[in-house]
């Protein structure tokens, strides 16, 4: 019994070490822009398969994801997204879902959305 509570207890010490708090945050500053290898968005019953690159900016603590395609097609932006901090510095949608799932870390962005019958799918690497 002893060693099982000793084992949590120093499990708790190791994993509330890890986390890092807001003020640590690094993921996000001023500017995030990311090169992306992997894009797919629906336009109206055709698909887009492109690289580019994609740049989020934030107001107050709504961020917008805008898109820019080598080939230069107009893919509209993903707007008004509430983010958070993640125990593993990295920032997740609010509410997030399957279907509606965005992670930005330090070196990569995953947008995995869908807003009605346009979807998103987005990997990208710094």
């Amino acid at each position: 019994m002893r060693t099982i509570l000793l084992l949590i207890f120093g499990l708790i010490i190791l994993f509330s070490c890890n986390n890092e708090d807001d003020v640590q945050n690094t993921v996000y500053k001023n500017e995030y822009e990311r090169r992306f290898i992997i894009f797919q968005d629906s336009l109206e019953n055709s698909i887009v398969k492109d690289s580019g690159t994609i740049r989020v900016s934030k107001n107050n603590n709504l961020y917008k994801f805008d898109f820019e395609l080598m080939n230069q097609t107009k893919i509209d932006p993903i707007e008004n997204i509430q983010m958070e901090m993640t125990g593993s510095n990295s920032l997740r949608n609010i509410n997030w879902t399957p279907t509606k799932f965005i992670m930005l870390s330090r070196d990569s962005i995953n947008i995995s959305y869908q807003d009605g019958k346009r979807y998103w799918l987005v990997n990208a690497i710094k």
